[in-house]
């Protein structure tokens, strides 16, 4: 009856490898590109599945080694049977109802293209094929146990055991972290050293700190070859000088296609169709001050040839802008865009000489320029 069970068993195993197999490669769609999420997906839960059949093998072989012990102990062929048999329940019901969850989701894109439905499908499998494969190494290693059961080490009445996790954590303390001498063999390493009760103790120096040093050994002599020997390297004031030049290629290019490209450096005066949409805007904003023909109220005469800050098309360009807020000329580009200011500049030009009703005294000094003139059309707007 037992190795009609084992067999049974075995059965399940391969069971589950099948269908896990079978529900992996029925979302595989050839009519689509190449998608790699996909194809990773179903290379891991074609390995869980390898791994799988090999765990279900090694726990054949061990479940017959159990077996032969079960005839003198029966006790341990009980749990060993009520074991495998929980394992084998929790796996079907964690398929069941990953199967169940997946079947309600509304087909959309997802991650790397795959359909929701697709994706969590594959991401179910592989996560009960992991399932499977922690429960497999659960139980092979318990009967292990039981098949070899280790030394128990008794200390003061009680048992002591150290968990893997220790074990392994103590192994990698003594050879690559600390070093550490256990504290009953610590008089072995005493030094004649004796400074006012305190004694010194040989300990190697942690390997952590020694491989560092020899590592920082390594990178001196080749920082030295690099800078000192090669020349290959920059030095901190080659490299500020190279990384301003790259800058300065990525500024250039930038504002080579920035759109609205007007400052007051590269701020020229626009042809008749340019002023007219400036027009527009003076009559907005620049009236209550200049007066509608520019003759002045508050603000000074805009027709005649005399000027404050200057009386070029860039120097209006950077009154409009920046403003001058201790002589009541407030910054306008917060409300006008650079070429707006540009067109704004541009009419306030073309009032020079229209010798409006009212004017007011001229401000400033004289000031005499020759504009140059652009096709509005070649503006960016």
């Amino acid at each position: 009856m037992l190795k009609n069970k084992n067999t049974f068993l075995l059965l399940l195993a391969c069971l589950l490898s099948a269908v896990s197999f079978a529900q992996t490669t029925g979302v595989v769609n050839t009519t689509e590109p190449t998608n790699y999420m996909q194809i990773l997906m179903i290379s891991v839960a074609v390995l869980l599945v390898i791994v799988v059949w090999v765990l279900a093998n090694v726990l054949t072989m061990v479940s017959k080694q159990a077996v032969e012990l079960s005839k003198s102990a029966p006790k341990v062929l009980m749990i060993f049977i009520v074991a495998m048999g929980s394992m084998f329940t929790n796996s079907l019901f964690a398929q069941t109802t990953t199967v169940k969850d997946t079947t309600t989701k509304v087909s959309a894109d997802f991650y790397g293209g795959l359909s929701y439905n697709t994706f969590w499908t594959m991401t179910s499998v592989i996560l009960l094929e992991l399932l499977v494969v922690f429960l497999l190494v659960l139980f092979i290693r318990n009967i292990f146990r039981s098949i070899h059961p280790k030394e128990k080490l008794v200390i003061d009445g009680k048992v002591a055991t150290d968990s893997w996790l220790v074990r392994t954590w103590h192994k990698l303390d003594k050879k690559f972290f600390t070093k550490a001498v256990p504290l009953d063999q610590e008089a072995d390493l005493l030094l004649d050293h004796d400074y006012d009760g305190i004694k010194e103790l040989d300990n190697a120096l942690p390997p952590w700190w020694k491989y560092g040093f020899y590592i920082t050994i390594v990178v001196a002599v080749f920082y030295l070859l690099k800078f000192e020997v090669w020349h290959t390297g920059m030095n901190p004031t080659e490299e500020y000088n190279a990384e301003m030049s790259a800058a300065k290629v990525q500024t250039d290019a930038y504002l080579a296609s920035a759109k609205e490209n007007v400052d007051e450096n590269s701020v020229i005066q626009l042809d008749a169709a340019g002023a007219a949409v400036g027009k527009e805007l003076f009559a907005k904003t620049c009236v209550p001050c200049h007066l509608a023909e520019g003759q002045g109220l508050v603000g000074p005469n805009l027709t005649d040839d005399y000027w404050i800050h200057g009386g070029g098309i860039k120097d209006i360009f950077k009154t409009i802008k920046y403003g001058y807020p201790d002589k009541g000329m407030q910054s306008w580009q917060t409300t006008y865009s650079p070429v707006q200011m540009q067109q704004l500049a541009t009419y306030i030009k073309t009032l020079r000489g229209t010798n409006p009703p009212n004017p007011k005294a001229p401000q400033g000094d004289l000031y005499k320029e020759v504009a140059a003139t652009l096709d509005s059309a070649t503006i960016k707007k």
